[in-house]
């Protein structure tokens, strides 16, 4: 009986570290921008902030991404969930009912959790860009 208790303990222990490194690691992380089209809470019992994100890629006469020369738009949203803190939600909120665009730092995580979010993305960091001076020029 006493292998047995060890064996119980040994897996318990594997799966507690499983679960800490999928809650707390993350898969990649990078920074993505564009416009917000949505800021919510979600969630009957544990209840996450989710986002959405419009994101565009001009693209060329040769399909290629780069300048601008009138042949085409690819539109893309993206879903994100929000890290749970306060200040970071209201920079998200502010952006969102003022029309900003934003760049936003992300996690990864290797699959969703949903405690967490219902997406693998983490948004963890906002910034407000400032208006292209050029296109207010023209």
């Amino acid at each position: 009986m006493g292998t047995f208790k060890k064996v119980v303990g040994i897996l318990l222990l594997m799966l507690i570290l499983f679960l800490a490194f999928m809650m707390f690691g993350s898969y990649g992380d990078g920074y993505r921008a564009g416009a917000l089209t949505k800021v919510a809470k979600k969630g009957i019992i544990f209840k996450t902030n989710e986002g959405e994100m419009y994101t565009a890629t001009v693209i060329n006469s040769s399909g290629n991404a780069g300048d601008a020369d009138g042949s085409g738009v690819i539109n893309n949203i993206w879903y994100f969930s929000i890290k749970n803190d306060p200040t970071l939600l209201l920079k998200l909120e502010n952006a969102l009912l003022n029309g900003h665009r934003v760049k936003v730092h992300y996690h990864q995580k290797f699959w969703k959790l949903f405690w967490i979010g219902d997406s693998k993305y983490v948004v963890d960091d906002v910034e407000i860009l400032k208006a292209n001076p050029e296109a207010e020029s023209n």
